[in-house]
C-alpha cells in the first residue's frame, strides 16, 4: 500500500519559517543596541591631554649648537665631515686671512699704542710730582706766613703791654702836676716844680697817643700777616687744583691708550686664532662651509658647521662637610656628588593653551617614541602597549608664536626605562598623553560635543610647584 507524499505547498511554508535561534539572536541583539547606550554613559574613561614633541637634551649645554668663525677669512681646510665623532679641542677647520700682512701691520699698530700708552703714563707721573712739589711749597710758604704772623702778634702784645703801662704814667703824671699846683698855690712848692710836673703830665699823655698809634699799626700788620698767609693757601690750591684737572685729563688719555692696547690685543688674538676646533665632544652634524676653489670668504661669527655634543653624566667626587650622628662631631668626608641628577634625554611637547591651567608638575605622561611600535588605548593606560612612563618635570610660563605652550616630560623612575641616548637620539618625534583624572564615558562624550575643556579636582590644582604653570 503506497503512503500519499505531502503537497509541495506544505513544505515551501515549512521552509519559509525563520528558525527559532535566529529569533532569539535577533531579539539579543536589539536588545543590547538599545541597552548598550545606557551602559557606555557609566563606563570608567580616562582623560588625557594630547601633545607631540620631540626628544631632546634636557641640559641645554648639549643641544645642538653651531661652530662659528673666530675671525674673518677664507675656509682653508677641513679637516672633519658630516658624521664624524670628535673629541673637545679637536680641530675641525683651517681659515686664512685674505690679506697675508695684516697680522704685521697689526703688531705696528699695537707698538704705536703701546707707545701712547708709555708717553701717558710719563705725562702722569710727570703731573704728580709737579703737584708733590706744590703741596710742599704750599707748606713751606704757609710755615713762613704763620711765622710772620706769630712775629707780627708778639710785637703787637709789647706794644698794648706798652700803652698799659704809658697810661699808668700818665695818671701818675696828673696825679704829680695836681699836687705841685695846689703845693704852688699854698706857697709851699716852688714854680719850677710846678712846670715840671706840667711837662711830665703832657709828655706821658704824647707817650699814650704814640702807642695809641703803635697798637693800631701793629693790629694791621697782623692783620696783613694773615691776608697774606689766605692768599698764599689760594693761590696755591688754585694751582694744585689745575694741576689735578690736568692729571684727569692725563688719565682719560691712559685709560684710553689701554683700552686701544687691549682692542689690538684682541685683533691680535683673532687674527693668530685662524684654526677652529670643537668646542666639545660629540658628532658633526652638518658643514656648513666649503674650502674648494680658494675656499668661500667667511666674517666673524658666521656658522661653519654644527655639532650635536655627547650626553654626559655630571657626578663628581668631592669632598664633603658632614656631621657624624654620634656626637655631633664635624668632618669632612669623601663622596660623590651628582650636580645634574636630570636624565639626559628628555621629551619636549606643545601643549594646547587651551588645556594648560590642566597640567602641574609631577603628572603622570605615556609617551610614544617614533621607531618604537606601540598600542595606545587613550582612555586605558594601563592597557597600553609599548609606550613609556613619564613625568612633567616643566611647563613654560609663555606661548610660542602658534600659541602652544612647551612641556619638558622626564622618565618615571616607577616605569619601564627608556631607550639609551644612542638609540633614542635629539629630534626624534614624540607624542604624550598627560594622564588627567577618570570619568564616565558618557560625560566626556557630552564635553566633546559642547567643546569643553577636561576636567580636574581643585584640590589637585592647588597643589604648590616651582616649575609649573604662573597662576
Amino acid at each position: 500500500m503506497n503512503r500519499l507524499k505531502p503537497p509541495a505547498e506544505t513544505n515551501s511554508m515549512r521552509a519559509a519559517v525563520t528558525p527559532r535561534y535566529i529569533l532569539w539572536l535577533s531579539r539579543i541583539v536589539f536588545a543590547g543596541i538599545v541597552v548598550l547606550p545606557f551602559v557606555l554613559i557609566f563606563t570608567p574613561w580616562v582623560q588625557t591631554v594630547h601633545g607631540t614633541g620631540r626628544a631632546v637634551a634636557f641640559n641645554p649645554i648639549y643641544r645642538l649648537q653651531f661652530v662659528s668663525s673666530p675671525i674673518t677669512g677664507r675656509v682653508n681646510r677641513i679637516l672633519v665631515t658630516e658624521g664624524d665623532r670628535v673629541k673637545a679641542g679637536q680641530r675641525i677647520l683651517e681659515l686664512v686671512d685674505n690679506d697675508p700682512n695684516l697680522e704685521l701691520r697689526l703688531i705696528e699698530m699695537e707698538a704705536a699704542v703701546v707707545n701712547r700708552v708709555t708717553a701717558a703714563a710719563g705725562r702722569v707721573r710727570e703731573i704728580d710730582s709737579r703737584i708733590g712739589n706744590l703741596r710742599i711749597s704750599q707748606k713751606l710758604s704757609l710755615d713762613i706766613a704763620k711765622t710772620f704772623i706769630g712775629i707780627q702778634q708778639e710785637r703787637l702784645q709789647a706794644f698794648q703791654q706798652e700803652l698799659i703801662s704809658q697810661k699808668a704814667s700818665v695818671e701818675q703824671a696828673e696825679f704829680a702836676a695836681t699836687r705841685a699846683d695846689e703845693l704852688f698855690k699854698e706857697k709851699v712848692g716852688s714854680r719850677a716844680e710846678l712846670e715840671i710836673a706840667n711837662r711830665n703830665f703832657v709828655a706821658a699823655k704824647a707817650n699814650v697817643k704814640a702807642g695809641i698809634s703803635r697798637v693800631s699799626l701793629g693790629e694791621q700788620e697782623v692783620k696783613a700777616a694773615q691776608d697774606t698767609t689766605r692768599r698764599i693757601q689760594a693761590d696755591t690750591d688754585a694751582s694744585i687744583n689745575s694741576e689735578n684737572a690736568v692729571r684727569k685729563m692725563a688719565d682719560a688719555e691712559v685709560a684710553a691708550a689701554d683700552r686701544d692696547l687691549l682692542n689690538m690685543h684682541v685683533q691680535i688674538a683673532r687674527q693668530r686664532a685662524q684654526y677652529v676646533d670643537s668646542p666639545c665632544d660629540g658628532t658633526i652634524f652638518r658643514i656648513l662651509a666649503n674650502a674648494e676653489q680658494g675656499g668661500i670668504f667667511v666674517s666673524n661669527g658666521t656658522p661653519l658647521a654644527t655639532i650635536v655634543p655627547d650626553i654626559k653624566s655630571s657626578e663628581v667626587t668631592a669632598d664633603v662637610l658632614v656631621t657624624v650622628a654620634l656626637g655631633g662631631a664635624i668632618g669632612w668626608k669623601q663622596s660623590t656628588l651628582t650636580l645634574d641628577s636630570r636624565p639626559g634625554i628628555v621629551a619636549e611637547l606643545l601643549i594646547d593653551g587651551n588645556d594648560l591651567p590642566l597640567i602641574i608638575k609631577g603628572d603622570m605622561v605615556r609617551l610614544q617614541f617614533e621607531g618604537w611600535p606601540a598600542i595606545q588605548f587613550v582612555a586605558y593606560p594601563d592597557a597600553a602597549a609599548g609606550t613609556f612612563g613619564g613625568r612633567v618635570f616643566l611647563v613654560d610660563p609663555t606661548a610660542n608664536d602658534s600659541g602652544q605652550f612647551r612641556i619638558l616630560v622626564e622618565p618615571d623612575p616607577n616605569d619601564r626605562p627608556w631607550p639609551n641616548e644612542e638609540l633614542l637620539r635629539q629630534g626624534v618625534r614624540a607624542h604624550g598623553w598627560v594622564i588627567l583624572q577618570q570619568v564616565t564615558l558618557g560625560w566626556e562624550l557630552w564635553r566633546v560635543l559642547n567643546g569643553f575643556p577636561p576636567i580636574r579636582s581643585p584640590d589637585t590644582l592647588k597643589k604648590p610647584s616651582a616649575f609649573g604653570p604662573v597662576r
